[in-house]
């Protein structure tokens, strides 16, 4: 009505032309305020400081800390949008439900609606960790923990310890301890325990709100999360003994491990005991090569053997075809030789002299891979030996604490000094009267490693958790500083267990 009326005001008019142009201004002036008004996004301001502050909880409901607790719905409302992150593996729930929680998040608010009935006169804690992050930064609320009971006091009892991977001597994160009311040895592969936690980055663990009573304890890092140890691969934790809480436990330490070698090779082998050789190429006959590994392409370490390696497995060897001379006169020496278990590589072991050159000479046939072929031609290898002032040397002072004499209670303990480097131990040797060295270390940089050797076998031990006796791991201690060795120099680190 009042476009018909606008319009025909100005029709009307004296000056036709000149008012409908004035109308037809005005008219795409009201369509196109209109148009903006409706279609306009709001987007908030750019530049300034970058957000780093975590959302704020200002209002939940029920309360946390709520008593008689009975709602099947909480809701958490913050000062910013927020959004959820991984949420379903991260939210931790203490007891344990059958059926967990579905949570879910919109605009300023998060939601959780309980699929479980909780039982009664039991005080309940929701662990989010760091699920709820806001959504522009992902700025996560650090350990946010919700707590209530369905009774009429909350539990309030608390422990705490580490858990460290007893092999390697170093804290163990993302871990599940675990907490049973059923005392049994096979609860831990049966039954969802009645609390759990995980540890943390630094290893640590932390229950709270626990109730009194006598519990059996685990932890178990895995991969499938079902929070039951049913993998051989699975690492496992335990105390020698039952966990009594009447009272806050603190340091309460575990070491975790795999009772099985996981690390073994599991390769199938054909009949003659060896790997099975590759699929040959159709129409093209496989052809024997050789390679050499040295340092450079012409150095040889002084403390390892000469490697050999082949593209098949190795069937036979022969021995006579080969010869070793050293330094320039090519004088020939004694050799040994052997296989690692693919039969790809041989190690030709001498005790090389610093400094001296080597010709290694293979003649055709002084090896037959499994294919049946042998190298087509005689092969010559020229190396020299490293000197000693390539290498470093290191001397390991190791004291004990009184505490952890106290701990041996005066068994005789064996300690055992390990270099690590690439998660391998490149050399190793026992405390002799409180001292370790160790000549012609490859120049690199080591982690320093003390074995605590029980049984004095001079390797370390897993333990037995189905087994009789159960048993501990043996223990390694990880020091963190790391050593730097350097050629012709020595380091002299002290140690304190």
């Amino acid at each position: 009505m009042f476009f018909r009326t606008f319009a025909r005001t100005f029709f009307e008019s004296s000056d036709m032309n000149r008012n409908f142009g004035a109308f037809a201004f005005w008219l795409v002036c009201i369509i196109a305020s209109c148009f903006m008004t409706h279609c306009a996004n709001i987007v908030p301001p750019s530049g300034g400081p970058k957000d780093t502050l975590p959302p704020v909880l200002l209002q939940v409901t029920p309360l946390d800390s709520s008593l008689h607790f009975n709602s099947h719905k909480v809701t958490f409302i913050f000062d910013e949008y927020v959004q959820l992150d991984n949420v379903n593996e991260k939210l931790v729930v203490s007891p344990t439900l059958k059926r967990p929680p579905v949570v879910t998040a919109k605009l300023h608010s998060v939601t959780m609606v309980m699929k479980d009935t909780l039982q009664p006169n039991t005080t309940y804690t929701f662990n989010f960790a760091d699920a709820i992050k806001d959504v522009n930064e992902r700025n996560s609320v650090p350990e946010f923990v919700y707590v209530v009971s369905t009774g009429n006091y909350l539990d309030s009892l608390q422990m705490s310890g580490h858990i460290v991977n007893a092999e390697i001597g170093r804290v163990d994160s993302n871990v599940a301890v675990l907490l049973y009311r059923n005392t049994s040895d096979s609860v831990v592969t049966k039954e969802k325990p009645v609390y759990y936690t995980k540890s943390r980055g630094d290893g640590s663990y932390h229950f709270k709100n626990l109730a009194p009573g006598t519990y059996k304890m685990f932890a178990i890092k895995e991969e499938n999360k079902d929070l039951q140890y049913d993998d051989p691969a699975e690492l496992i934790a335990f105390p020698d003994s039952l966990i009594t809480i009447s009272q806050n436990l603190h340091d309460v330490n575990l070491l975790i491990f795999a009772e099985t070698d996981t690390t073994l090779n599991k390769k199938e082998i054909d009949s003659s005991n060896l790997p099975a050789p590759p699929k040959k190429e159709k129409n093209k006959k496989p052809r024997l090569q050789m390679g050499v590994n040295l340092d450079g392409g012409t150095k040889q370490e002084l403390t390892e053997p000469l490697h050999l390696t082949f593209n098949f497995p190795i069937k036979s060897i022969d021995t006579t075809r080969m010869e070793l001379d050293e330094d320039t006169t090519l004088d020939p020496v004694e050799f040994t030789t052997s296989f690692d278990s693919t039969h790809t590589k041989l190690d030709v072991g001498y005790k090389w002299k610093s400094g001296l050159p080597y010709r290694l000479v293979v003649l055709p046939g002084f090896v037959i891979d499994t294919n049946g072929n042998s190298l087509r031609r005689a092969d010559t290898v020229s190396f020299t030996a490293k000197r000693t002032q390539d290498y470093g040397e290191a001397l390991v002072k190791l004291t004990l604490s009184d505490s952890m004499r106290l701990a041996q209670q005066g068994d005789t303990v064996h300690y055992i000094i390990e270099l690590v480097k690439d998660k391998q131990i490149k050399y190793s040797g026992d405390i002799t009267k409180g001292v370790w060295i160790q000549h012609l270390i490859t120049p690199g940089d080591y982690e320093l490693r003390v074995l605590i050797d029980q049984n004095h076998n001079g390797k370390w031990d897993r333990g037995l958790y189905y087994g009789s006796p159960k048993r501990q791991p043996e223990r390694v201690v990880t020091f963190p500083e790391i050593q730097h060795i350097k050629a012709n120099w020595l380091v002299k680190p002290d140690l304190k267990l």
